[in-house]
């Protein structure tokens, strides 16, 4: 067995159940554990600085394709191409890989919500605006006048 042997010494492995199912189940688990292995591949040939940004691994037609998460890694990545098809292609020569890309995959963007200060009107400001709510003949505006004058009464302290 090689070091990048499928087998699985897990107690409550799922392979046997999913061996026993129909073949498109098993060759999942087959397709699974070979993405697996490329990815294990890849990132055992690389530096401890670049083992956690390389995230996936995969191939097109005789194209090895390396993904990354950010772009600011991938130029270091790409010195270390020639190096990473060499290997894939004396692990892995049935695949019949001759070159190799790098593709950066974009990754969700945490979106932080901004915070807004909420702006208290003055008591005197509150007085104008209930003064200016008497004589608008809009209702929308009338509600939203009266709104924003009652918020002078509920400042926090």
């Amino acid at each position: 067995m090689t070091k990048y042997s499928t087998t699985s010494t897990d107690k409550f492995c799922m392979k046997p159940l999913l061996n026993q199912a129909s073949g498109v189940l098993n060759h999942l688990l087959e397709n699974a554990q070979l993405y697996q292995t490329l990815l294990d591949v890849g990132q055992d040939t690389l530096p401890n600085t670049l083992k956690p940004h390389l995230i996936g691994v995969s191939f097109e037609q005789n194209t090895l394709i390396l993904q990354i998460d950010e772009a600011i890694w991938a130029t270091q990545l790409r010195f270390y191409e020639p190096t990473l098809l060499g290997i894939f292609q004396e692990h892995f020569p049935h695949l019949e890989l001759h070159c190799a890309k790098v593709k950066v995959l974009p990754q969700p963007k945490n979106i932080q919500k901004e915070w807004h200060v909420a702006s208290y009107p003055s008591d005197q400001d509150a007085t104008e605006m209930q003064q200016i709510c008497e004589k608008v003949q809009s209702k929308g505006l009338k509600e939203a006048l009266n709104k924003l004058s009652l918020r002078a009464k509920k400042k926090p302290l």
